[in-house]
């Protein structure tokens, strides 16, 4: 078993900055920190495919956008999702990737980094169906999304992310802060997924919240797509378009 501990140095708290363009969520972008982050787009850029995306198992550029449907395992009841990609240049993080996840409860915002190969959330906004900020979470170092490091990539890997967790409310008090441990399994390479859109070839992730809360979650990625379909407790979300 392969480990991957981080250490922590707690980041202030931020309220994500976007500058409009065009009534659009491009934001006015900005260039690389020299932290050794990019929020760029990946060297393979511009794979066929159904959404035409970065060959990368979790493709981040400005202007890719996901479409989900959201069904909740204990009722018939399905919503949807989508989540919208921009960049900005912020006064604290430097270059970022704005992910905007818009669903019936309201919006989610978050700045996020490729760092090597991973992609990284470093902050999170969550705000109510009017747009009003309910609560901030900074990661420090940063929450992994996937990491496609090549030994991560191959069936039987394992590792762990370690990562501190801040929680402020709408003023900015504090909320909570801890220490949390996420443990990664690989538990299938090329298997066969499907959703909606399609069928297609994937890799197949767990992660297991062990420390710092609880949370089991089953992942689907396929190259030049990115998430197929999300597997929790509760919820299956499963990808019905790209663009």
């Amino acid at each position: 078993m392969s480990h991957t501990v981080f250490t922590s140095r707690l980041l202030p708290r931020l309220l994500l900055t976007v500058t409009l363009c065009g009534g659009s969520l491009a934001a006015c972008g900005g260039d690389d920190d020299g932290d050794g982050s990019d929020a760029g787009p990946g060297p393979d850029a511009g794979a066929e495919g159904p959404c035409g995306f970065e060959d990368r198992y979790l493709p981040y550029q400005e202007g890719y956008q996901w479409t989900y449907r959201v069904t909740d395992l204990g009722s018939p009841a399905t919503t949807s999702k989508t989540q919208a990609l921009a960049t900005a240049d912020d006064p604290d993080l430097g270059a970022v990737i704005v992910q905007t996840t818009t669903k019936a409860t309201g919006t989610t915002v978050s700045a996020l980094k490729r760092v090597a190969d991973s992609v990284v959330r470093l902050r999170q906004e969550d705000r109510d169906e009017l747009g009003t900020l309910e609560r901030t979470t900074v990661y420090d170092p940063g929450q992994n999304r996937l990491d496609e490091v090549a030994e991560h990539l191959v069936l039987g890997a394992e590792w762990d992310d370690v990562y501190t967790v801040t929680v402020t409310d709408e003023t900015g008090a504090p909320v909570s802060s801890g220490e949390r441990t996420d443990h990664w399994e690989v538990l299938g390479v090329d298997v066969e997924c499907s959703s909606p859109l399609g069928d297609f070839t994937c890799l197949h992730l767990r992660r297991q919240r062990t420390a710092g809360g609880v949370s089991d979650k089953q992942f689907f990625f396929a190259k030049g797509i990115g998430k197929v379909k999300e597997i929790n407790a509760n919820q299956v979300e499963e990808l019905i378009g790209c663009e």
